[in-house]
């Protein structure tokens, strides 16, 4: 009996690695956010494992997927894109996995803010991961602020909808000359890098007739290093 933690593509279903491939075959179930999504990604790999919908917040569903743990069933937990409980559901059935002495294993591969820092240009020997930041200007700034203190390139995930309002925010938050690099859709055909100061980033995304897909943002308080001769 375990708990699989199963990385899945952000959007290439070749980064599926044959590990996650062979334990959403050989598990019980396989708990997902959207059986929509998940169901997808089941039938492109030829697997027909049964699906459960979860939910970290319904106390219920974390009691059930433990109960079948306990009773000594392998369950594969996944996210609709990369590693789960990585702003992603999966925490509490970690915890509950972890207090009824059951092995939680991380199958490891994709994971965008890792993916992100990587190609990002900025510096990533150690970086401070955000995640999704509040929706108030306010706390969304002062969380900026405080995370720059530490010098370190920091990443941030957001959509759409919010993207220039987290630009903006982190031009004031962090300075003019803080470094910015934008990802948007991330692995998917229909990737796109935009690099400069968080304020050059924000302009050249705001002149474009139509903002869509997910974001990963990394900013770094530090101006951009002269080049080398």
């Amino acid at each position: 009996m375990s708990l699989y933690l199963v990385a899945t593509p952000l959007g290439n279903l070749e980064d599926l690695s044959a590990r996650a491939r062979r334990i959403l075959g050989e598990a019980k179930a396989v708990y997902c956010e959207d059986t929509r999504r998940t169901r997808g990604l089941m039938s492109h790999l030829g697997l027909s494992t049964p699906l459960v919908r979860y939910e970290d917040h319904d106390a219920r569903a974390v009691e059930k997927l433990v109960d079948r743990l306990v009773r000594g069933e392998d369950i594969a937990l996944v996210s609709d894109a990369g590693t789960p409980v990585l702003s992603d559901p999966g925490l509490k059935a970690v915890q509950a996995a972890r207090a009824a002495r059951v092995p939680v294993v991380s199958v490891p591969g994709p994971c965008a803010a890792a993916a992100a820092a990587a190609a990002s240009g900025l510096p990533c020997d150690s970086f401070v991961f955000l995640g999704f930041l509040p929706r108030g200007e306010g706390k969304r700034r002062k969380i900026l602020a405080e995370a720059a203190t530490l010098e370190k390139t920091l990443i941030v995930y957001e959509s759409p909808y919010r993207i220039l309002d987290l630009l903006g925010d982190a031009e004031a938050a962090l300075g003019p000359t803080a470094q910015a690099a934008l990802c948007r859709e991330l692995t998917k055909l229909h990737e796109e890098w935009l690099t400069g100061t968080a304020a050059e980033v924000r302009a050249a995304l705001a002149a474009k007739p139509e903002i869509l897909g997910e974001f990963v943002a990394c900013f770094h308080p530090s101006p951009r290093p002269e080049a080398a001769p």
